[in-house]
């Protein structure tokens, strides 16, 4: 009589955990299923939520580095500290590198119309032998374009 209550149990309780197992339905169906329009708005919300932080993160970059060309303009006009514009040139690489790639995938055509100027601006200003000339044509033509940039990314 143990055995069997023993048995029977061990039965019940492995039935119980293979019903589990085979459920077949996706939650994400069921509630698709159960409400699709509920679901559809808020997907839309979620990518607008999304897109709107990346254009966030887009114009907080671009401001960051307008400030540094509008640092490097003032250096190149007081003097020529070679190191201290050799340091901005840093600071404005590395403020465009956190948001290039975000920037290259939303907007290609503004990426290649702002690396035209921005890169050679970089490379000028870690030139040991500076042309202040070229660093302010390029910086003027750098920050233009990403003021327009900023317009239409508002």
């Amino acid at each position: 009589m143990k055995d069997f209550r023993l048995f029977t149990s061990g039965l019940i309780l492995g039935t119980i955990l293979l019903s589990g197992c085979n459920n077949t339905a996706k939650p994400d169906e069921d509630q698709q299923e159960a409400n699709p329009v509920i679901n559809e708005k808020s997907n839309k919300t979620a990518d607008e939520t999304q897109s709107n932080q990346g254009t966030e993160t887009i114009k907080n970059g671009v401001d960051e580095v307008l400030q540094s060309i509008n640092e490097l303009e003032q250096e190149v006009s007081v003097g020529e500290d070679s190191a201290k514009i050799q340091e901005i040139g840093k600071e404005i690489s590395s403020n465009w590198d956190s948001i290039e790639k975000q920037v290259e995938e939303a907007y290609p055509d503004w990426y290649e119309r702002i690396e035209k100027n921005l890169y050679p601006l970089i490379g000028e200003s870690g030139n040991p032998e500076k042309d202040i000339k070229k660093i302010n044509k390029l910086s003027k033509a750098t920050k233009e374009d990403l003021q327009l940039f900023l317009e239409e990314v508002k």
